[in-house]
């Protein structure tokens, strides 16, 4: 007597986690500390939501004795956001589940949550390289490498790129390095770089990272384009997701085919202007 048991079945709430884990997984910049993440759009009407942003107060004032202080405005702005949807689909026969070589469920599954992931950080991504002063915001430190340092090194590119936050360097605040894997070569090469496997189990490393520099997490995303870089603060970025990464199914019987799909909501934007550093490798 044949027996159907729930391995041959598609269960969109396990669909769901599996695919949700694999988006954890897979995320290079949401996870990594630079994002603020949020799910308070969850239930919440409208297409739009506005993240606001602290003014940086000035240097401490000069007082003298039994003279009463001024006070200064607690300035803040709002730049907003349009919530994004994304999404997959596919269709798989009956006969492509009981007769293909692997299984497509599976595939699917681990397919989506990568897919699901890379378009978030694409979307962060971009939103850190942004220019919003047309928009009323702000923009990022950006440097490129002086003519014919067009390598990624400690002294050509992670020395100017700390130069650009001043005296605010201090290690403990920054998320990490961001850089493409193909400068994953020239990181290693130089002499300031340690391997991650040298770091030791006290040390937690992150999804894609590689090792460290100047005691920053180098994590490797080709969702950066080559010759650049990203150097971000903790929160320098916010996330917020009207509905996270979900699985749903449809069966069409005259057919004899399963439609799965996935999709996610979610508004990305840069929260602190001064937390990110665009870094550009010279080209000649």
């Amino acid at each position: 007597m044949a027996t159907t048991n729930a391995s041959a079945l598609i269960v969109p709430e396990v669909w769901g986690d599996l695919a949700q884990a694999k988006f954890k997984g897979a995320v290079r910049v949401l996870n990594s500390g630079a994002v603020l993440t949020d799910d308070t759009l969850v239930g919440q009407p409208g297409d739009t939501i506005n993240f606001p942003k602290w003014d940086t107060l000035g240097e401490l004032d000069d007082l003298a004795e039994g003279t009463a202080m001024g006070t200064t405005v607690m300035g803040q702005r709002s730049s907003e956001a349009t919530i994004k949807e994304a999404g997959k689909a596919v269709e798989i026969t009956d006969k492509a589940l009981l007769t293909g070589l692997g299984d497509p469920r599976s595939e699917a599954q681990r397919q989506f949550g990568i897919l699901a992931a890379r378009k978030v950080d694409a979307a962060l991504i971009a939103q850190a390289q942004a220019d919003e002063t047309a928009q009323g915001g702000g923009q990022p430190y950006r440097f490129t490498t002086a003519a014919g340092k067009t390598k990624f090194t400690f002294a050509d590119a992670v020395v100017p790129a700390l130069a650009m936050f001043g005296d605010e360097w201090e290690p403990s605040e920054f998320a990490g390095i961001y850089l493409n894997s193909a400068q994953q070569a020239e990181a290693f090469a130089d002499p300031q770089f340690i391997d991650a496997s040298k770091l030791g189990t006290g040390t937690p490393v992150v999804t894609g990272q590689i090792g460290t520099i100047a005691g920053l997490a180098v994590i490797l995303t080709n969702r950066i384009a080559a010759g650049k870089f990203l150097m971000m603060k903790r929160n320098a970025l916010g996330a917020l997701y009207k509905r996270r990464p979900v699985v749903e199914t449809d069966r069409d019987i005259l057919k004899r085919t399963t439609v799965i799909t996935t999709n996610v909501h979610y508004a990305v934007k840069r929260l602190d202007d001064e937390g990110v550093a665009v870094g550009t490798l010279a080209t000649t």
